[in-house]
This record gives C-alpha cells, sequence and structure tokens, in this order.
C-alpha cells in the first residue's frame, strides 16, 4: 500500500533523530469495524507502534494514537457538524488537544484528512491519508534535517520564524495538496 510505504519513508526521517521503534514486533490484532473496513488504516495500526511517536514540526509536537488508544482518546472529542461513528481522530497536540482525524462523512471507504483547533469545527487539511503522510514528510525532512528541529526561529525566544521557512514548506507542499495547501499551512503554522 502507498500508504504505509509513504509512512515508512516518515519512520526513516524520524529514526536518523531518535532511537524509537516503530514497528510492531508482531501484527496487531484490531477491530476492522471500528476503522470502516478500510484496509490502509487496517494495516496501519496492525504493522505500526504508535506510543511513542511524536513528531516536530518546529513550533509543536504532534503525537500519533496508539491503536489500544484510539477509542479512549476520540471519546475525548465531539464536533457538531459530525456525527462520532464518521471521524477516527488519529494524531494530536502532544498532551491532547487540536486533533487530525480520518473523516468518513461522505461514506467514502478513503477519507479526507481533517484538523481543529480545540474552539472550531474541523476542516479539511488533506484529501486523503497518503497526501497527509507526503506532507507531513516534507515537513519533517525540512524540519529535522535543515532546521535542527527548532531552530527555525531568529532568537532564543522564539519570538520570530527565519524569514525563508516558511514559503519554504509552503512552495515544496503545494504540489503535493493543492487547494489544501493554505487550510494545511495554517493549521501547522498559524
Amino acid at each position: 500500500m502507498l500508504e504505509i510505504n509513504a509512512f515508512e519513508r516518515l519512520l526513516d526521517i524520524l529514526k536518523k533523530h531518535d532511537d524509537g521503534q516503530y514497528l510492531a514486533k508482531s501484527p496487531k490484532e484490531v477491530d476492522s469495524s471500528y476503522l470502516h473496513n478500510n484496509q490502509c488504516l487496517i494495516e496501519f495500526y496492525r504493522q505500526f507502534e504508535l506510543q511513542q511517536l511524536v513528531i516536530e514540526t518546529g513550533m509543536s509536537s504532534l503525537a500519533f494514537i496508539d491503536y489500544l488508544n484510539l477509542e479512549q482518546r476520540n471519546s475525548n472529542y465531539s464536533f457538531s457538524n459530525l456525527k462520532k461513528q464518521d471521524y477516527i481522530v488519529f494524531l494530536e497536540q502532544n498532551g491532547g488537544g487540536e486533533p487530525i482525524l480520518f473523516n468518513f462523512h461522505n461514506e467514502n471507504n478513503s477519507p479526507s484528512i481533517f484538523a481543529a483547533y480545540d474552539v472550531l469545527e474541523p476542516f479539511k487539511i488533506a484529501d486523503n491519508f497518503l497526501q497527509f503522510i507526503q506532507a507531513l514528510t516534507v515537513i519533517v525532512d525540512i524540519v529535522y534535517n535543515q532546521y535542527n528541529i527548532y531552530e527555525i526561529y531568529t532568537n532564543d525566544d522564539c519570538d520570530e520564524i527565519k524569514p525563508e521557512f516558511l514559503p519554504k514548506i509552503k512552495m515544496a507542499l503545494s504540489p503535493i495538496l493543492g487547494e489544501n495547501i493554505d487550510r494545511f499551512m495554517q493549521y501547522f503554522y498559524g
């Protein structure tokens, strides 16, 4: 599956910067109906250990939600424009909040990716999981390999982003995200 391969590329970048082990020792059992019988999500949660996976974006830390905690973490979220069965939150700010979710609202087996701030309804940031993982990989590659994670700022007070950083990110993401670029950038970088 393309999504699994893309996620492995993301992990390859992360492994250069931490010692995390994210491949499951053996495939885990998952409830396929909870995952909307989506083969990509079933394989994703069977193959990867996500419990300790945190991704730094330069401005914040995002934590993937491991399968064993998925239902419990999802019970913390409610959106007026989505029914509980229409979404699965799979990523959130480290410590909780500002979720990123699979949105199955359109009866589509390939969910689009939405994000939400704590006070706003979810908005679309990627057409599908592959597009999202590819975009996240671009961010990780630039932030980790070109800016040493938190060196995106001009000073130690972290109050001003280097002027070339956001244009560089946006230019790299535009071919991947297309019309979703502005909402994606808004979620990740304000």
